[in-house]
Formats: structure tokens, C-alpha cells, sequence
């Protein structure tokens, strides 16, 4: 927000929002070219980021705080510092959804099974369907 590029035949001139010029893009055969790092990737993987373990656990799909904790202590994860105050979460309602369990099936039948065949008939009849 703010921020402004100002383009010429020969070059395009970055400013931020108080106009301080902040970089200038030269035109190389037409193109407006950039020139960056051979690894643009090495600066952002060194960058460790402070998380509380609700940002861990989500950013890991909902991972169980203990093994996040256990993996960051052997070494599995690296480049994530759990804040020290925030290394406890409250329950997840995203994880409470996924694991609702549904009623126990009981193992022994109420009222109890017939003696013969045939002295109780269940069938699931349906139709005719709409097509």
C-alpha cells in the first residue's frame, strides 16, 4: 500500500510509500530483468520462526502436540522454535471433529436372539426409485 514503480525506456524505478527509492530494474534486450540469487531459497530456510504449538500443530495437519514435540527434540523437524510460553494448546475443535466416535455396538443382542429360524423376519424394501 503505497508503494509506487515509475517506468522509463531504460529502467524500472522502485519506490516505497514516502518515496525513497528501494531498487532499480534495468531493461536488458526489452525485458525488465531481475537478477537474483543462484540459491533464492538458502535465506528463507535459515530464517527459524518463533510458533506457538496451535500454528505447529495446524500447519502440520493436526499432528498430536506431544509427537510435534518429540519430533522437534530428535531432530526430525528443524527450523521451527516453539515459543516457551505457548508450548501447550487448548483441544483442537478441527481435531474433535474428525475423531467423533459414533455409539458403541453392544455385543450382546437386547432382546435376546430367537431359538428358531424364522421366528423373526427383518427386510429392507425400497422403491420404486426416481431414475
Amino acid at each position: 500500500a503505497g508503494y509506487g514503480a515509475l517506468f522509463h525506456e531504460s529502467s524500472c524505478k522502485i519506490f516505497n510509500d514516502k518515496k525513497k527509492l528501494l531498487g532499480e530494474i534495468l531493461v536488458n534486450k526489452g525485458l525488465y530483468s531481475v537478477k537474483g540469487s543462484k540459491r533464492p531459497y538458502t535465506r528463507a530456510a535459515a530464517v527459524k520462526e518463533v510458533l506457538t504449538m496451535w500454528e505447529v500443530h495446524a500447519r502440520l495437519g493436526h499432528m498430536a502436540p506431544s509427537t510435534i514435540t518429540q519430533m522437534i527434540h530428535d531432530g526430525v523437524i528443524t527450523g521451527i522454535n516453539l515459543d516457551v510460553a505457548k508450548k501447550t494448546m487448548d483441544s483442537c475443535e478441527s481435531c474433535k471433529y474428525a475423531k467423533a466416535m459414533h455409539k458403541p455396538i453392544r455385543k450382546v443382542q437386547d432382546p435376546p436372539r430367537h431359538e428358531n429360524f424364522g421366528n423373526k423376519v427383518h427386510s429392507n424394501l425400497w422403491g420404486p426409485s426416481p431414475v
